[in-house]
């Protein structure tokens, strides 16, 4: 089962922090959301949490897959897919 790690950076203004909480926009959620539409049911693991409002660079999360899939090419995908923020 491969294991793939993301290096993420966002501006948490917008968002109740990185954990998913229902109902409240976060960045695990929007991150979550954008990988399922692109692979189907994805879990994320993180380094580290961030509070309500707060910003990240280099966080790093991580996901397994069932199946390969081309890094390059998933990383363009959710880079149109995410918010600007």
């Amino acid at each position: 089962m491969p294991v793939y790690r993301l290096q993420i950076a966002y501006d948490g203004t917008d968002f109740h922090g990185y954990a998913a909480q229902p109902g409240l926009p976060t960045v695990q959620g929007v991150l979550e959301e954008a990988l399922t539409r692109r692979l189907g049911p994805v879990a994320t693991v993180v380094a580290g949490r961030t509070d309500a409002g707060v910003h990240a660079r280099g966080q790093v999360v991580s996901f397994s897959l069932e199946r390969p899939t081309d890094p390059d090419l998933l990383v363009r995908a959710l880079n149109r897919m995410l918010p600007d923020s």
